[in-house]
């Protein structure tokens, strides 16, 4: 059986939550959070958790092509439905806000505006302002 291995990635424990660029960047390198997570990678382990417990998004469904249970993730988030739709498909599966706007039958400044009120909920979510003593 192979060893589990307990690996701290220094650069990732730098990055806070308080930073929404952040936030954005963890949602658009998933794949590469899921990627260090399988080598064994404590902190994209953390990460990937925390944003899949506050976003619902369950790539998995994505993959095996079950989009009516991947639309319906938000309701094991803290996101609305809007903001999840914004959040997963632009940031995480990498739409561009037009094709998605153009899907959900809304102007580009709605997904824009629905992406921003929810990574500040991620924020607000995950306690990203609270001091710490």
């Amino acid at each position: 059986m192979g060893e589990v291995r307990n690996i701290v990635n220094d650069q990732l424990l730098r990055l806070s939550y308080k930073d929404p660029k952040n936030i954005k960047k963890f949602l658009r390198s998933w794949g590469g959070l899921e990627s260090l997570a399988l080598k064994g990678d404590t902190v994209a382990t953390c990460i990937l958790c925390d944003l899949k417990i506050v976003t619902g998004i369950d790539i998995e469904k994505y993959r095996r092509k079950d989009r009516r249970a991947f639309n319906l993730g938000y309701q094991n988030g803290k996101l609305s439905q809007y903001q999840y739709m914004a959040i997963a498909y632009t940031l995480v599966l990498g739409y561009s806000q037009e094709e998605i706007a153009y899907v959900m039958g809304v102007d580009q400044s709605v997904i824009c505006k629905n992406i921003n009120s929810g990574i500040k909920k991620i924020q607000k979510e995950l306690k990203a302002f609270e001091e710490v003593e």
